[in-house]
């Protein structure tokens, strides 16, 4: 391997080290550890509610926001 390489991943061992910010840490675990699909972790009730509202979709079967806004409103209200 290239040295500069090695001398950098030892420079950036030794800021580790050092660390003691949680929310760097944080960053640090959330770049390093395998990505996986959000889809991956729905519940299966999650993704049908999903999968409906997609079908509803390419049905044409659409509510304007504010009309959706102003329902729920009423719902809460009552």
């Amino acid at each position: 391997m290239n040295v500069n390489i090695e001398t950098r991943k030892l420079s950036i061992i030794e800021y580790l080290a050092e660390v003691e910010d949680e929310a760097v840490i944080l960053q640090i675990e959330n770049l390093l550890k395998p990505r996986t699909d959000f889809w991956d972790e729905l519940s299966d009730r999650e993704k049908a509610s999903i999968k409906q509202g997609l079908n509803d979709l390419k049905q044409g079967k659409r509510v304007d926001f504010q009309e959706f806004m102003k329902n729920r409103r009423q719902r809460q209200n009552s």
